[in-house]
């Protein structure tokens, strides 16, 4: 909610009263209550109206009276009382005030000023007319503003951490959405859909315009001039060497994919470019898995030494995670110091011999991950998505693209770019109000 405060002016007073009504705290002046004294008195508006209203009053150099804090009832909670709080407590601060004395004679808000600025009770005293709540008396509390604004800012910090560990999105903040794009991977073919990157030259230029779009990440996989699949190290080096020209901080994860059996001498030999065209991450499946016409096969033996080979050249991993038992050999490999330091996950849900595509997998999954890590949800076809949109809100990140989804739509009638696809969840996360994370921020996040 948008609300300025300003100092209140004397043709302020009928709308101040306003205010003060609900309250009954508008019989001013009275023995119990002086008037409004427009030189220490604030106002905060919302479209021009006065909605709430905080005073005090200054007894000696270094005492002060707080007078006539209201907000319109339909209004508590907004955190407008708060700011008008924060807001005379600082003007009294720089004017060497060191106590701060408040009578209130509503339970709730007596549990308000304790709650949050550390109040103290000094006792009752006898109201001299009647002023708010039909009590004769009401409650003093006693604010070493002093010590309050000296630890203000540690008092903040702890709260926000507080409220980073432990309370759920949206209430602590989500983290800059990183989108990482799959744009060609080993199945599509011209065939299957026109918008499926196939040359160098069709995939760096899909990178540029899901950069553009908002992605991060790209998981790149390279085909032969026939369009099948390759792990030919010149293919990916041109790939991304070109990538980089025109985005050189987004980061490149390079395939190590299972499919098709390769060798562990092929499938790492990606990992051995060096120069612009080497690979800032690589993709590392932790387990073997049936997909509906073919098998990615890894043993323990190659993903540890593919994961030993990352290591070595100083490429982060792509670990992927297809199911629970995935993610029990990233703890095995984390626990003979095969990775380290923050990990980022995909998990991949939906496909036919795996984890399927649902909230309680999807969950079970990334609450099982080892400590220290960031993870991704994506679904396989028409699942997608409902998993992106799933892991956006859960506040983890997405992986899109064409490698796992052509369509747009879950009918099938219209073929995806993966452009649009990008761009489908941007503006997901930008009605969730979510940040997308820049490369450089996305970086930072993994550890890179």
């Amino acid at each position: 909610m948008k609300f300025i405060i300003e100092k209140a002016n004397p043709k302020d007073r009928n709308e101040i009263i306003k205010v003060l009504t609900p309250w009954n705290l508008h019989n001013i002046p009275s023995k119990e209550a002086e008037d409004i004294d427009f030189s220490t008195y604030y106002v905060a508006k919302i479209d021009g109206k006065i909605v709430g209203g905080a005073g005090y009053k200054i007894i000696s150099k270094t005492e002060a009276m707080t007078r006539l804090l209201a907000v319109y009832p339909e209004l508590q909670g907004t955190g407008i009382g708060k700011a008008l709080q924060d807001f005379r407590l600082e003007e009294l601060y720089k004017k060497g005030i060191k106590r701060v004395i408040t009578h209130s004679d509503r339970a709730e808000i007596i549990l308000w000023y304790k709650k949050n600025y550390g109040c103290k009770e000094a006792g009752k005293r006898k109201k001299l007319a009647p002023h708010g709540l039909e009590t004769p008396f009401s409650t003093v509390l006693k604010l070493d503003l002093e010590f309050y604004m000296n630890n203000i800012k540690k008092i903040s910090e702890k709260k926000y951490e507080y409220i980073i560990e432990n309370d759920s999105y949206p209430l602590s903040p989500y983290p800059p959405l990183i989108i990482n794009v799959a744009l060609t991977g080993m199945v599509p073919t011209k065939t299957s859909t026109p918008h499926i990157p196939i040359s160098v030259s069709e995939i760096v230029e899909n990178a540029i315009k899901v950069c553009n779009a908002g992605a991060s990440m790209l998981h790149i996989h390279a085909r032969n001039e026939d369009g099948t699949p390759t792990s030919d190290a010149r293919y990916f080096d041109d790939i991304i060497s070109k990538i980089k020209e025109e985005k050189p901080n987004v980061i490149c994860c390079a395939t190590t994919s299972g499919r098709g059996g390769q060798s562990l001498e092929k499938r790492s030999e990606v990992l051995h470019i060096t120069g612009k065209g080497k690979p800032d991450m690589a993709s590392l499946t932790l387990g073997s898995l049936n997909f509906l016409s073919t098998a990615s096969v890894n043993s323990l033996d190659t993903i540890q030494m593919l994961a030993m080979i990352m290591k070595e050249k100083g490429i982060k991993p792509e670990l992927e995670v297809f199911d629970t038992g995935m993610v029990n050999v990233a703890k095995y490999m984390e626990r003979h110091n095969l990775i380290s330091g923050k990990k980022y996950f995909n998990i991949l849900l939906g496909n036919l011999n795996t984890a399927s595509a649902t909230i309680e997998d999807l969950s079970h999954i990334y609450n099982s991950l080892p400590k220290n890590s960031i993870w991704a949800g994506t679904g396989i076809g028409q699942f997608q998505l409902p998993i992106n949109m799933a892991s956006i809100i859960a506040g983890g990140h997405v992986r899109v693209g064409l490698e796992d989804n052509i369509f747009y739509d879950n009918k099938k009638n219209i073929l995806a770019t993966n452009e649009n696809l990008v761009k489908r969840l941007v503006n997901i996360a930008k009605e969730l109000e979510r940040e997308i994370s820049t490369p450089s921020q996305t970086r930072n996040t993994i550890g890179l």
